[in-house]
């Protein structure tokens, strides 16, 4: 079928493949309401580390985000809730000298407050940072000291924690908000890609309000925060694969570090015309980063393009044999997003999309694809079309309702 609009054009050359990943893509992110709520409690933080008689009143000189939520990559941490992750960088006026056991500690006081207070109950001290609990989500607040004479925001981070012999005690220089920066300019959003995923992040939180789970609130026209690369979608995919592998095979082993893989990432982006493909080829730099490492008996080492001295690699790999764990996982990964490549039949490809990113999300994403790409009546036709990726006699498979001329009604809010 000719479209004369280039979006149609290029959506309607999405394979199934494209389409279930990003729908599964769709869910393991937070929706637009999550993404207020967060933003709506990354404010309330800010205001409150400022009240009156917080050990901090005055000496917040910038709060900013870092991590997923500065990216858009943020993504649901574990296979049975959503737990999404939002990471905040506290500027503190405290000499960048200073203890840091003293600096975690102020900000943990600064936050938790005092008995009865709202985040008295709420917050949990790590190692780099404070942890602030709420339903579906937690906010990581890290306390930084800018550093004189650098290029902009580049700080010490401070690493404190707890031996029976004392405590380990530790100053780094470190620029997430560059990293940010970088990261973004090497993965822009894509027109058409873009403009069909937020279209779908859209679709399934007005699916979710039709069905009771989600607030009243009305769903807008439109959501930039969602009209994202190809490359960004990938990370989100891999991060997610990353954190159901180890909670399935090695709970006890600490995760490989999103930064690092969102520095794998970017760094090779922009080399592929579909998410499939952009997926499959993410995850081969990435094994092949790490084996080139292993293979010259060493670990694998990377460095923030904004701060020369702010590794990626500090905490992990430890050692070679954590090393060769993920490089296992990840070459396992790859085999499978191969077989889900070349076409497998539909009850195969429901097991290996909900293997890989998690029951629910792999479920509902199937179902919805069925529902609204193959006439109930046709099962024969439904198992050709997404094993085969063709799509004999009905034009394409991927241009969605909410793009033709004339949209239809269904229950997704098409």
């Amino acid at each position: 079928m000719n479209y004369p609009d280039p979006f149609l054009r290029e959506i309607a050359s999405y394979t199934p493949l494209d389409v279930l990943l990003a729908g599964i893509a769709v869910r393991i992110q937070p929706t637009p309401t999550d993404h207020k709520l967060a933003e709506s409690h990354y404010h309330a933080i800010h205001e409150w580390l400022d009240r009156d008689g917080s050990p901090l009143k005055g000496r917040v000189e910038l709060f900013y985000a870092q991590g997923g939520f500065s990216i858009g990559s943020t993504t649901a941490r574990h296979a049975e809730n959503a737990d999404f992750d939002i990471d905040a960088m506290a500027q503190l006026a405290v000499h960048p000298g200073s203890d840091p056991e003293d600096v975690l500690s102020l900000l943990h006081n600064a936050i938790k407050g005092e008995p009865g207070t709202r985040y008295w109950d709420k917050t949990d001290r790590k190692t780099r940072c404070v942890t602030v609990l709420y339903d579906g989500m937690h906010l990581d607040v890290t306390p930084a000291v800018r550093t004189s004479g650098t290029i902009e925001r580049i700080s010490h981070i401070y690493h404190s924690k707890k031996r029976q012999s004392g405590y380990e005690k530790d100053r780094l220089l470190a620029n997430p908000f560059g990293f940010a920066e970088w990261f973004n300019s090497m993965t822009p959003p894509e027109g058409a890609f873009g403009r069909f995923f937020e279209n779908q992040s859209l679709d399934y939180e007005r699916m979710l309000k039709a069905r009771g789970q989600a607030d009243a609130e009305p769903v807008p026209d439109q959501a930039p925060a969602y009209r994202k690369s190809r490359a960004v979608i990938a990370l989100q995919l891999i991060k997610r694969w990353r954190n159901l592998a180890y909670d399935a095979r090695h709970s006890a082993l600490r995760l490989p570090p999103s930064v690092l893989l969102a520095y794998s990432v970017a760094s090779n982006a922009n080399c592929t015309s579909t998410l499939s493909e952009e997926l499959q080829h993410q995850v081969a730099c990435l094994t092949m980063a790490l084996e080139t490492a292993d293979r010259a008996g060493r670990t694998y080492r990377a460095w923030n393009p904004r701060c020369d001295d702010d590794e990626l690699t500090d905490r992990w790999p430890e050692n070679l044999s954590t090393q060769r764990v993920f490089i296992d996982e990840l070459r396992d990964l790859a085999v499978d997003l191969e077989r889900l490549q070349r076409g497998l039949p539909l009850s195969e490809i429901r097991k290996t999309l909900e293997r890989l990113f998690g029951e629910r999300p792999a479920q509902d994403t199937v179902r919805k694809f069925m529902d609204r790409h193959v006439a109930d009546n046709d099962s024969n036709m439904a198992v050709h079309i997404i094993s085969t990726g063709s799509v004999p006699a009905l034009g394409s498979l991927a241009v969605p309702a909410y793009a033709r001329a004339t949209p239809k009604s269904s229950p997704f809010g098409d």
